[in-house]
Formats: structure tokens, sequence, C-alpha cells
């Protein structure tokens, strides 16, 4: 139980914080309300158990017609205790339903504002090999970031940069606080692979409306650019296979297909729920790998959360770049 507490405290104070005031304020309460802790426990250990329950209650109410209801619809200038008293409510009345969301669902957040620093970081990538490029994906959620291409971004930095596709019906913002990027090469994308566990499907109006429940009360910009992300989705090709990457990579490269491409395999916030014997097997994987052809391997919180660019390479790994600061949202990072 005090591990509990301590994960919903960390949640308030690094994640919910100057982002959610009512999830940081649900956070402090629960923390101290036995009724919920004993519900919130049985939520699988492989699970952040403060997102999933927040998810799960999101999902949950929203398709129901209750106060709660009406409360993640107007997150702002609400009463707080009041609306805790109604999650609380809420809760005990549908525990069954609750439960069942915590064992079938999973944190699969597809944040599309993390490819404002992907995408340069690809740039730099194609400028250095003059190859076009075969993306990747380890836990891609509904394969939102292989679109990457189909976005306008502009970085607030001095001077300001905008890159992407300029006629695209989504614009990402994003701040930088490091060295000013200079200039950003488009993308030429021969192959897109998203691998995950469990697949999102955005034609599913359920795992939709799940992956939307995902993202905060508060954050309607998030809401309204997944909206728009879901409809350049459709308009580029991809293939999305669901299993374990150990078994899902190693074929890939059998074939030899991407020959005259280079590989970029990459993960944001999904190594964090990796046990450390599933990230040694990732990396002796791609070292592995990489006497077939070279890789890129992008990635965070596989030791601590700054994001790394390794070139692998006959099995020797050298760390290119590193960013640090990349929010996980996507809404500053520090570029060098």
């Amino acid at each position: 139980m005090e591990k509990l507490v301590a994960a919903f405290g960390r949640f308030a104070s690094h994640e919910a914080k100057n982002n959610s005031p009512l999830y940081e304020y649900w956070c402090k309460r629960i923390m101290t309300n036995e009724q919920l802790l004993n519900l919130i426990m049985h939520i699988p250990e492989t699970q952040p158990k403060p997102n999933l329950f927040f998810g799960s209650v999101q999902y949950l109410s929203v398709q129901k017609e209750t106060p709660l209801k009406r409360i993640f619809e107007s997150p702002f200038e609400v009463d707080l205790e009041a609306s805790f008293q109604l999650l609380i409510d809420f809760c005990l009345t549908h525990s069954d339903e609750l439960l069942q969301l915590f064992h079938t669902k999973s944190v699969q957040t597809n944040e599309v504002h993390r490819a404002s620093y992907l995408f340069p970081i690809f740039s730099e990538i194609v400028e250095e090999v003059e190859l076009p490029l075969t993306l990747l994906e380890i836990g891609t959620s509904a394969g939102l970031l292989l679109n990457l291409d189909g976005y306008r971004y502009e970085i607030e930095q001095e001077p300001p940069i905008t890159f992407g596709n300029e006629n695209s019906p989504l614009t990402l913002f994003a701040k930088n606080y490091g060295t000013s990027i200079t200039s950003v090469k488009n993308l030429d994308i021969l192959y897109r692979i998203g691998i995950d566990l469990n697949i999102i499907d955005l034609q599913d109006s359920e795992e939709y409306l799940w992956l939307k429940s995902l993202i905060w009360p508060e954050q309607i910009i998030r809401k309204e650019n997944l909206e728009k992300a879901r409809a350049i989705h459709r308009q580029y090709s991809k293939l999305l296979l669901t299993g374990d990457f150990r078994e899902v990579i190693p074929p890939l490269f059998d074939t030899h297909e991407f020959k005259g491409s280079q590989i970029i395999i990459f993960h944001t916030h999904v190594a964090n729920q990796f046990p450390s014997k599933l990230k040694t097997e990732l990396l002796t994987m791609l070292q592995q790998l990489s006497h077939i052809q070279s890789i890129y391997h992008i990635y965070n919180n596989m030791d601590d959360a700054d994001l790394y660019v390794d070139y692998i390479a006959g099995g020797v790994i050298q760390t290119v770049k590193s960013l640090k600061d990349t929010d996980g949202h996507g809404k500053f990072f520090s570029w060098n």
C-alpha cells in the first residue's frame, strides 16, 4: 500500500502539477482514501497505476450520464473537493466495470507532439546517410508517430523555425530551450512499421475513445490534435504488427527488404515499462541485427529520462546524440 500511495504522490507532484489541477487534487486525496486505494490495488504491477486508473474512470464515465461525466467535459473552475466525492461515488458504484478495465486495458498514449523533436532527429540522419528511411516503432500504440511527416511544426526558439508538411491540418507547437535548430530537411520515408502487444485501431470508436481517455481533462488541445491526427492517419500506408518485438523484428531483417534504406528503431516513454532483463534483451537483439544492417536506435527511459540516439553497426553501439529535458507530452525539448 505504501508503494501505491507513493506512486500517486509522485504523479501529483511530477506529472499532474501545472498540467491537471483536477488530477493533482484527486491524487492527493486518493493517498488517504482506503476505499479507492483498495480498488486501485487490483491494477497489474506492469501498468502505471495512476494513469490506468484515471484513464479507466474517464473512459467509463463519459459513456454514462453521471455528474462525473460533466466534470470531465468541463474540468475548469470546478469545486475540487465536491468532484472528489463524485469520483468516490462513481468508483464504488461501478467497481466491477472498473476492475474489468484494469485487466483488459493498458496505458498506450500516442502523443503526436513527441514528433516535434523526433522529426529534426530523423532529418539529421537523412542528411548523414543520404538514404530513405525505414521507421520501426516499438510500442507504437495506434501508429501516429509513424506519420510524423504529415504534420506541420512551429518551434519557438531564436529565431523561430517551421518545418514539415506546410499543408497539414495539424500544426504542432513546441519550445526549444537548447541550441537553435537552423535547418530541417524533409523526410523520405520508404517503410513505416509499428509493433505493439496491442495495436489500437483508430477506426474502432471504442478503441479511439480509450486513447482519448488517457489524455488529461484540461488538455483540450491534445484531444483536438488527436482528432486531427486520426484523420491524417488514414492517408499514410503502414504496417502495424501485433506481438512481442523480440519475435517480430528479427524476421523483418531476414528478408533484406530494407536494403537501400536506413533503419531507425525508436520508442519513447515505453521502456519504463520494461523489466531490466527485457532492456538487456532489446540491446542484445539490436547488436546482433546490426551485423545484417546498420541501425539508428532512438529511445528514452532505458536508464534515465534523457533521449538518446545510438548508431549500431557490426555489433558496436555508439551514442551520437542525447537530448535533455524532453517533455513527456512533447511541449518542449533542449536541442544540441
